[in-house]
């Protein structure tokens, strides 16, 4: 079943695309309501694909920096004793919704990441953006030439087009807008509302 979560605009100008895919694989191991995650920096390195548990540790710490998330030391007794564990925190401020099937998408981290970022600064509501290629170099920090390898990339890839009225992501399944049913619709319907339900079919 498809789930959704909610990815600050925030990180947009702040974050490289690498940085934004795990911010993302972070908020998917994140509880759907708080937003709180208590996920070790193993098995999120094992998240994002790599080994590394070091750059792990200093992505995390770069987006506490940011106001991105919060980072939560706790001190934990244990059956062999004492031991600290991190709760991450992440700030949903001005958010856009992503799912989780752009994780299995055949693309690189930097690509999947580079259309989080896009969806960043996709005009309110809509998968759409007015800003040209030079704009969002310069919005994303990133280099002219690297935003053209993305989006000649996302293009021949079907994730996004390119017209006169500006650059849309076209997987609607994958970023979330405003007409489509909300992402919480999802939730299984509880005994009660089943009961209203059969009984508004024997009442007709």
């Amino acid at each position: 079943m498809t789930q959704y979560r909610k990815i600050t605009k925030n990180m947009a100008g702040k974050l490289k695309p690498k940085e934004a895919y795990l911010f993302y694989c972070l908020a998917l191991k994140s509880d759907f309501i708080t937003y709180e995650s208590n996920i070790e920096q193993e098995s999120l390195a094992k998240e994002y694909g790599i080994e590394d548990t070091d750059q792990i540790s200093d992505w995390l710490y770069k987006f506490q920096s940011y106001g991105l998330l919060r980072i939560i030391k706790l001190n934990i007794k244990g059956q062999y004793g004492k031991f600290q564990k991190c709760r991450y925190l992440l700030n949903t401020d001005n958010y856009v919704f992503i799912s989780d099937l752009l994780k299995d998408e055949p693309i690189s981290r930097q690509l999947k990441g580079f259309l989080i970022l896009l969806k960043c600064k996709c005009l309110s509501g809509t998968n759409t953006t007015l800003y040209s290629q030079n704009q969002l170099a310069k919005e994303l920090g990133i280099g002219k030439s690297t935003i053209s390898n993305y989006m000649k990339e996302a293009e021949e890839k079907g994730y996004i087009t390119k017209d006169e009225k500006g650059i849309h992501l076209i997987r609607e399944d994958i970023f979330y807008l405003v007409n489509m049913p909300k992402p919480d619709s999802r939730k299984k319907k509880n005994k009660s509302e089943k009961s209203k339900e059969i009984l508004t079919i024997i009442l007709d």
